[in-house]
């Protein structure tokens, strides 16, 4: 098992040599000799292709426009889950998943059920991979720093809530607000204005999320369900687009309630017990997964 979202992705480098792979894909797309998936034809190639000809050539630590993503987002819309060799499973009495399950994105005793994670592409560029949750599985409140995220619902039905920040950080951006305590940092809360709080159910058309707009959310699976995953730019530990994680508080840094539709967040770490397996992804193979 892996802790945490990033670490379940395996997420592309930013260091000099991975900067250098994809200076190489660039070339060799430009020479028309950009390595191709031998299942010419099938949609999650169709899909690979259209994210590399769209996301590919973004500037490195670019995130998406909706110009992208309306590019993507009907190859997106299009995938199966016999396209990628998934079978859903029916739906049980999860006694356990019930109590573990809680609402509004958090467990109500604090322990999440363990998801599965298929990877089918990873680059310093953009990543496609398919979140698997078993039924009441959830994943944290948690954003997505300077990045966009297209997600496919591939089964199953879920419930998603989203956030904006009311106000940017002092610093005129989305950076987590924090102080001192002696020699401890630790965070404040901020307030977040609730932009969606809705159950769907599959098939349905591709979410989108942007650097400054719903960058915030919380996954909780109504039934088994599966998410398909494009990030343009991926998570980049100690890049500047490493995950954060939230919790809902009651009260602001001075004891401010909140008003309608608003909530205070409160950074914590990585919750202990949100596992993610690794699991072993059986459809096309494309991408990174292709060489």
């Amino acid at each position: 098992m892996i802790r945490g979202l990033a670490f379940a992705a395996s997420l592309a480098s930013t260091t000099s040599a991975g900067r250098a792979r994809v200076a190489r894909l660039r070339g060799a797309r430009a020479m028309g000799t950009h390595p191709r998936s031998s299942n010419s034809g099938c949609r999650v190639e169709q899909l690979y292709d259209r994210c590399e000809a769209v996301l590919g050539v973004l500037p490195v630590d670019t995130a998406a426009t909706q110009s992208e993503v309306d590019a993507i987002a009907p190859f997106l819309d299009a995938i199966t889950p016999a396209d990628l060799r998934i079978n859903p499973p029916g739906r049980t009495d999860n006694a356990l998943g019930r109590l573990l399950g809680g609402g509004g994105g958090r467990p109500s005793n604090g322990q999440y059920l363990p998801l599965e994670y298929l990877r089918l592409h990873d680059s310093a560029l953009f990543t496609m991979g398919v979140f698997c949750f078993p039924e009441h599985g959830v994943i944290p409140l948690h954003d997505h720093p300077g990045m966009t995220v297209v997600s496919k619902l591939v089964y199953g039905r879920v419930r998603v809530r989203s956030f904006d920040w009311v106000e940017a950080d002092g610093n005129g951006s989305d950076e987590m607000t924090s102080h001192y305590d002696g020699n401890i940092k630790k965070s404040l809360p901020r307030l977040a204005r609730l932009v969606a709080d809705r159950e769907t159910q599959a098939p349905t058309a591709p979410l989108a999320l942007f650097p400054h707009n719903a960058n915030v959310h919380t996954f909780h699976a109504i039934t088994p369900c599966a998410l398909l995953d494009v990030l343009s730019p991926p998570y980049a530990l100690g890049g500047g687009r490493a995950c954060h994680y939230f919790k809902e508080v009651k009260c602001g840094p001075n004891g401010e309630a909140c008003g309608e539709g608003e909530a205070w967040l409160l950074e914590i770490t990585c919750p202990d017990t949100f596992m993610v397996n690794r699991g072993t992804y059986k459809g096309p193979r494309v991408g990174s997964e292709a060489r």
